[in-house]
């Protein structure tokens, strides 16, 4: 192989592990999981990882964002902010 495609490989694997150190991050600092399902997902991450990184980011940003708190009220069936958004308003 000339000496480009190692270049690009390894851009590739750096682009790889940094992804996987991210989601890494994600997953242990989101407190709606247990740790046994945190590490579940760390396993996902680290053994697929392109494939498992983007599994786990989705899950932990769903649970981020649309998760709501016992001190909220439930949304109206009218309201724009359930998951999904307009799609929703049928």
């Amino acid at each position: 192989m000339p000496g480009n495609w190692y270049y690009v490989l390894t851009c590739i694997a750096v682009a790889v592990l940094i992804g996987n150190l991210y989601v890494t991050a994600v997953v242990l600092r989101c407190d709606f999981y247990s740790p046994l399902q945190q590490r579940l997902q760390l396993a996902l991450v680290w053994l697929i990882p392109v494939l498992g990184a983007a599994c786990c980011a989705s899950f932990a940003s769903i649970h981020r964002h649309g998760a709501s708190g016992p001190d909220k009220p439930f949304p109206k069936p009218d309201s724009f902010d359930l998951p999904g958004g307009e799609g929703n308003s049928l």
